[in-house]
């Protein structure tokens, strides 16, 4: 079986377990090596994340109201549970494989255009298949009106999200973590290029006193900061 129908028949045993508690399947992800393994990401509707500003029900509950504003450990866990079984019965995966159930994180892998659109002004990171150069005209120079080198690794704040695109102001991260420009202008990167684009937290870090507070991005504070939630069992072929 092909990745994208694993991924396809992943989806679809998780979506009603995932309905079931108020939640919706983020995306998929396989990594294949050694051992493989699959991420199911869970996540609120986005109508709900905007609106709710309640807590979470305990982990104990059967059901999510619609005032639930993020997935608990306890709701990862029945996912996982109920899904692992539901795998068994489908025998989508002839391989031995971990079965890992999250939620996406503050830096979250966008896995469609509509998940992007409520993160306009956040700072993405776009990783294309091949190299590409920013758009011909005057996008893509900087104030010199020189061209920008074609590049893999795109880093900037998301301004737009089209039908098949989405556009960033290209940026470089200070080493306080400041999103600072490249002075270019604005960059269209064609979605069907992208091999994997996600959001870059910065995390704010407490100033000492007489001096001014600077910034540190996820990967910086991925040593200090506890991993989101994540619970899943091995599989063996």
């Amino acid at each position: 079986m092909s990745e994208t129908a694993i991924k396809e028949c992943i989806v679809r045993l998780a979506e009603p377990l995932a309905h079931a508690l108020g939640l919706v399947v983020w995306g998929v992800e396989i990594a294949r090596g050694y051992r493989t393994i699959i991420r199911l990401f869970i996540d609120v509707p986005l109508s709900c994340r905007d609106t709710c500003l309640s807590p979470a029900p305990s982990e104990a509950s059967v059901a999510v109201s619609s005032a639930t504003v993020s997935a608990s450990v306890g709701m990862c866990e029945k996912i996982s549970r109920a899904l692992e079984l539901a795998l068994e019965v489908e025998d989508c995966l002839s391989n031995s494989y971990v079965l890992e159930v999250s939620t996406p994180g503050l830096s979250r892998v966008f896995f469609t255009r509509e998940q992007m659109r409520p993160y306009l002004g956040d700072i993405v990171e776009a990783r294309l298949h091949t190299a590409l150069p920013a758009e011909t005209g005057n996008a893509g120079k900087n104030a010199a009106g020189n061209s920008s080198a074609p590049r893999k690794l795109w880093l900037g704040k998301l301004i737009n999200v089209t039908d098949t695109a989405f556009v960033i102001a290209p940026v470089v991260l200070s080493p306080a973590g400041e999103g600072i420009s490249e002075n270019m202008s604005p960059v269209c990167l064609p979605w069907q290029a992208v091999r994997r684009v996600n959001r870059v937290h910065i995390f704010p870090v407490p100033a000492k006193p007489g001096k001014s507070p600077k910034k540190r991005t996820t990967l910086e504070t991925a040593i200090c900061t506890p991993p989101v939630a994540a619970v899943g069992g091995t599989h063996e072929s």
